[in-house]
């Protein structure tokens, strides 16, 4: 009798092996995406990157990584290569944002989550304006109005000087001349109608909103981080009115997109937090942010857009509570330098969607932990990818000093068991 059991046990299981292993040669990215972020059965999650530094992919070419398409003769060390769990294109900032091939087509990934080719920040842009330069470094205004200094690689982040708004007048004026929709295809860039064609029977995630929308990243942008500070407490009227005036913009904006074609998931930019946490306080968050959140966020629910994700670097476990409250579904990447616990994250998020999280520091040159470090990195994904909503890539971009040996381990690892572990089966 027991073996009889053990017989039809093992019928049924080699049964279920062969409905996952059809199912997964039937789906595509973005069946796969809409599954693993509506905490569905699926026989795998995604297979992404998030994205590299220009130097790390050239070093990898020298190492090892076969160049078949390259990279941009014109991009820097520092300079960002997307990788398909990046939005691409970013073309309200960076129409020029290169997606790396060479190794998506190498270890398989999936196809990444797209925007539209439009512009939904400045139109037109600050002409650029180069005003002093030496060998290595540059100070300039740049398309987005900001006067900063920066290394000519882009090998750290720029040293911001000044910025598009210090009062009401500045405001009044930048809305006037470049942040109102009363040349609406002028924000329609190069490519929109393919675009728009190839999204009616898209095989890929289609995002609205991102870079630069968000309610405390956009402000950071038009005055800085001290300015807003400041203005919190100075004049929070003017803060209001600039939020309010955002969220009705992209809300207008995003309608007119919606007549073209329909959109899996917003996102949105905010980078709120370092590694202590917030820069700012719950209640400056409550007053002055979760109003317009709940506002465009109910009008992307009433649009049958479901989920909302938010880019946020730092310590984002006391940002969450108040992300939820606001209708936010999910984040990317999680740093894990920043102290961010994946674990317990899901253990008290049960329905949050987590993207990314892999700790790349473990991967760095000289790391002599490195074999345990990955082991226990991996075995975190794994339990994670059973329990749904999550998809697993770098917590943030992959920096130059990873060799192309230790990328490329970690790379087969995860995608052996991305691919041999069943999303709540």
């Amino acid at each position: 009798m027991i073996f009889w059991k053990n017989v039809a046990d093992n019928q049924s299981i080699l049964k279920e092996k062969k409905i996952r292993r059809e199912l997964k040669m039937s789906l595509n990215s973005r069946d796969i995406f809409l599954n693993v972020i509506n905490f569905k059965k699926s026989p795998r999650t995604i297979k992404w990157e998030f994205g590299y530094w220009g130097g790390t992919i050239r070093r990898w070419y020298k190492e090892g990584l076969e160049e078949n398409y390259g990279i941009p003769a014109d991009r820097t060390y520092g300079d960002v290569i997307a990788g398909p769990g990046l939005q691409w294109p970013e073309s309200s900032f960076d129409e020029g944002l290169y997606l790396e091939r060479d190794i998506a087509s190498l270890f398989n990934f999936d196809k990444g989550f797209t925007y539209l080719p439009v512009n939904q920040w400045f139109a037109p842009r600050f002409e650029r304006k180069i005003l002093e330069e030496t060998e290595d470094t540059m100070v300039l205004i740049d398309s987005d109005g900001i006067k900063k200094k920066i290394f000519k690689d882009n090998r750290c982040m720029p040293f911001w000087l000044d910025f598009p708004i210090k009062n009401e007048n500045d405001w009044n004026k930048l809305v006037e001349e470049r942040l109102n929709l009363n040349n609406l295809k002028s924000r329609y860039l190069n490519g929109f109608d393919e675009a728009i064609k190839s999204s009616k029977n898209r095989d890929y995630p289609l995002s609205i909103l991102g870079d630069p929308c968000g309610f405390f990243g956009s402000l950071r942008y038009l005055m800085g981080e001290v300015r807003l500070f400041m203005m919190y407490y100075d004049n929070p009227g003017f803060i209001k009115k600039i939020n309010s005036y955002l969220c009705n913009f992209w809300i207008s904006f995003a309608e007119e997109l919606l007549k073209y074609t329909d959109f899996d998931f917003g996102y949105f930019f905010e980078d709120i937090s370092g590694k202590q946490g917030m820069l700012i306080s719950p209640d400056i968050f409550n007053e002055f942010m979760a109003p317009y959140y709940k506002r465009i966020i109910g009008f992307l629910n009433s649009r049958k857009i479901k989920h909302v994700i938010v880019d946020s670097d730092g310590f984002v476990e006391n940002l969450i509570p108040l992300l939820k409250n606001v209708g936010v579904t999910g984040m990317l990447p999680f740093e894990k330098q920043a102290g961010n616990d994946l674990l317990k994250i899901r253990r008290n998020n049960p329905d949050f969607i987590i993207m990314g999280g892999f700790n790349k520091a473990i991967l760095r040159d000289g790391n002599v932990n490195m074999k345990v470090d990955l082991e226990r990195e991996l075995g975190e994904i794994k339990e994670l990818i059973k329990a749904g909503g999550y998809i697993p890539f770098g917590d943030h971009f992959i920096p130059p000093d990873v060799s192309w040996k230790n990328y490329s381990n970690y790379r087969l690892k995860l995608n052996n068991i991305i691919e041999n572990t069943p999303v709540l089966i």
